[in-house]
């Protein structure tokens, strides 16, 4: 029962359960919309300008959304992101019922998302502190991520059904009523403060600050310019996949929803495993999960038949979610509280602002060189970054001194000092 600790905390399962069912919601919402677009359009580059829209937000907007976390109760800020989400949801599944949703409208609601996401995610990051004891908070983070991946599990695969049955409207729906379960609970949650008191001045002055914080910090830079890269070329799997599915596999929806699914079944069971674990040396195991996820990646491009590509994916999953839990568990015991938000907001802004790129790239080779070529230069790029990140950045190497949720050693830059 170690792997789950966190949960004894009456707020943090509160909120964990919440999400997990919000976020089959989301995958079904994520999963039918790229194969309405892939279905509107036919193109795996129309595709990636869907990921483009989402994502080009974090890059306008995160370091400010992390500065509003910082500023204003986390909570609150939750409760009205979430409700932004499901009004969002609601209107899209509304359109598709009426046989009126088109390309644009697709692309301009994944832009919306995006923007309220630039908010929603640092928030999200940042409340979890406040929702556990200090020692449980890798643990907290690793099931937070073992949350958003066992909802790949079931999200995917309902939405291939739903799809083939009834339509992409009835994910859209289902996904719009799935955020109560995250606003009615947390709305009668009340915890012990909102966000910690920051220094004076106006967002974007305080978003600044938390750039100087972390140029301060080089573990927290080499950390930081790592996801970065991953998450540039490590998901190129999502633009490509319904290309995949069709042109490699000869399926259709059910296929695509499989192969999500098996994301997800590998990334439960790689962010279980991070949970699990009480001490390890978080440098290498960052640099090594990183790389390890790229191979998985070049894995799944060399696979023809859908129980292989549904096991590569697994694989693929599994390294990069343990990646991604173990840099998020590693970044949050290195900082202050009331820098947490905006640090948060550049983490936001390392995966999800790198994604307006790797999609356009992802997408572009894929209609250029074939889906297959795109997915093996992606990995090939994953892997080649890791080595690149052991080899020039020795912070990581030090980080090896630590155990996740250890205070920082003597030697790096204090908390205040700037």
């Amino acid at each position: 029962m170690g792997t789950f600790r966190a949960l004894r905390h009456p707020a943090f399962r509160t909120y964990w359960t919440g999400m997990l069912v919000s976020l089959v919601g989301t995958w079904m919402q994520s999963t039918a919309q790229s194969y309405l677009v892939y279905e509107l359009t036919g193109s795996a580059l129309r595709t990636g300008m869907v990921v483009f829209a989402f994502s080009l937000p974090s890059l306008l907007f995160a370091l400010p959304g992390g500065a509003v976390a910082d500023r204003y109760d986390r909570r609150r800020l939750l409760l009205v992101a979430q409700s932004a989400f499901m009004v969002s949801a609601a209107v899209l599944a509304g359109l598709t019922f009426a046989g009126a949703v088109r390309f644009e409208h697709v692309v301009a609601f994944a832009f919306w998302n995006g923007v309220v996401m630039a908010v929603d995610n640092p928030t999200r990051q940042a409340l979890v502190p406040a929702l556990v004891d200090r020692e449980d908070l890798p643990n907290a983070v690793a099931l937070n991520s073992a949350a958003f991946n066992a909802s790949r599990v079931f999200g995917p695969a309902v939405a291939g059904l739903v799809y083939r049955a009834v339509g992409p409207a009835w994910c859209f729906a289902a996904n719009a009523v799935s955020y109560l379960a995250v606003i009615v609970p947390m709305w009668r949650v009340r915890l012990p403060q909102g966000a910690p008191a920051v220094e004076e001045g106006g967002i974007l002055r305080q978003a600044a600050d938390g750039v100087r914080y972390v140029r301060n910090r080089p573990p927290l830079q080499a950390l930081l310019l790592l996801l970065a890269a991953v998450g540039t070329f490590g998901f190129a799997w999502m633009v490509v996949m319904p290309a995949f599915a069709v042109r490699v596999l000869g399926g259709g929806p059910a296929e695509n929803g499989l192969l999500f699914a098996s994301v997800g079944v590998g990334a439960t069971l790689g962010a279980l495993a991070v949970a699990s674990a009480r001490q390890f040396r978080p440098g290498r195991a960052v640099v090594g999960l990183a790389a390890a996820s790229g191979v998985g990646l070049m894995l799944f491009s060399a696979t023809r038949t859908l129980w292989s590509a549904c096991a590569a994916m697994a694989v693929a999953g599994f390294f990069l979610i343990a990646y991604m839990s173990t840099t998020n568990a590693t970044i949050q015991s290195l900082v202050d509280d009331r820098y947490r938000g905006r640090v948060m907001s550049l983490y936001t802004l390392a995966l999800i602002g790198s994604g307006p790129a790797g999609s356009l790239f992802a997408g572009w080779l894929a209609d250029a060189a074939g889906v297959v070529t795109s997915l093996a230069v992606n990995g090939f790029l994953v892997l080649a970054s890791a080595v690149a990140a052991w080899l020039a950045a020795p912070e990581l190497a030090g980080q090896d001194r630590l155990a996740v949720g250890a205070k920082p050693v003597t030697g790096q830059v204090p908390a205040d000092g700037d």
